[in-house]
């Protein structure tokens, strides 16, 4: 007998959220799961971050967001977020905004 996986939760409460990215985030089990790792990242970020830069992780953290939560007005809100989400990984773990290139 094959166990039924638990839906994914994000790292925020989604009781009376108030925009479209943070609403389906809350209804999308791969938005959710993303919105975890990235809070493990931030997580990890700020206790490795030496005490004179931890306001300019949570400063970056609040401008990434403001961002994210722009992603509902878009074309493909789904993916914008998806693509918010696994850049501002990419740049907590390797300190860089811009995706390696691939032979270009």
């Amino acid at each position: 007998m094959m166990a039924t996986a638990e839906a994914a939760t994000p790292s925020f409460d989604c009781d009376g959220v108030q925009s479209l990215a943070e609403r389906l985030i809350c209804r999308d089990d791969a938005l959710a799961a993303l919105d975890m790792r990235l809070a493990r990242e931030f997580a990890r970020a700020l206790a490795q971050a030496a005490p004179g830069k931890v306001i300019d992780l949570l400063t970056d953290q609040r401008v990434w967001r403001a961002g994210l939560l722009k992603c509902g007005r878009t074309d493909s809100p789904k993916a914008c977020i998806a693509d918010a989400y696994e850049r501002r990984m990419r740049t907590l773990v390797t300190g860089t905004e811009k995706p390696a290139r691939s032979g270009r």
